[in-house]
């Protein structure tokens, strides 16, 4: 019998496999351009700036990568943080709900 795997599961392994198959050398870190590429084409609403220069200039930055230096995966990972927290702010907002668990708040 197959494993089931449940939608976060799913979603993070879609998360890795974006992120490694966004280089066309298969590298560990990508360049600037194949991250603003990834972003445009799988963030395309929540990362509306990384379209122009100066938009990805500040990502890039937000995210502390040094000019030259490649994105590293876990550079993409405090990306990814940054919006799940926007998100549930913008639906802890809209539902009134806090939780009580969590440091997201």
């Amino acid at each position: 019998m197959a494993e089931q795997y449940t939608d976060l599961e799913l979603a993070l392994n879609t998360l890795v496999k974006n992120f490694h198959s966004a280089s066309p050398t298969d590298a560990d870190t990508l360049t600037a351009q194949e991250f603003q590429s990834m972003i445009s084409k799988e963030l395309p609403t929540m990362v509306k700036t990384a379209g122009d220069q100066e938009g990805l200039n500040k990502l890039l930055a937000d995210l502390n990568v040094e000019d030259g230096k490649g994105v590293t995966f876990k550079d993409f990972w405090r990306l990814v943080d940054s919006l799940a927290t926007a998100q549930f702010r913008l639906q802890s907002k809209e539902k009134q709900v806090k939780c009580v668990k969590c440091s997201l708040m």
